[in-house]
């Protein structure tokens, strides 16, 4: 199993909103929300994918998917040109069915 090199970052926040947070949790609950917060934030401009995503998270993809739901963002793009890849695969398939 590959091991992840990690790198630690400090970001400077206001105490009033630490005090808010950690007023109904713990350290290590509030480091647990900022890196979902943070993950979904990446996820959702397409930075990182959702792999990377539920690994920093520390979450299965299915636990993150409905984290992702929970926000209204949507897991996976459905586009027109997966659209017209499925039509393509109906319309091929109708005709085998047909035979």
């Amino acid at each position: 199993m590959e091991t992840t090199k990690m790198e630690r970052i400090s970001i400077d926040l206001p105490q009033d909103i630490l005090f808010a947070m950690r007023g109904s949790e713990k350290p290590e609950e509030v480091k647990k929300k900022l890196k979902i917060a943070l993950a979904i934030l990446l996820f959702q401009e397409g930075s990182i994918s959702l792999g990377k995503a539920t690994e920093l998270t520390e979450m299965s993809r299915v636990r993150f998917m409905e984290v992702l739901l929970e926000h209204g963002i949507p897991a996976y793009e459905y586009g027109e040109k997966g659209f017209e890849k499925d039509q393509q695969v109906i319309a091929k398939y109708r005709k085998t069915v047909e035979k």
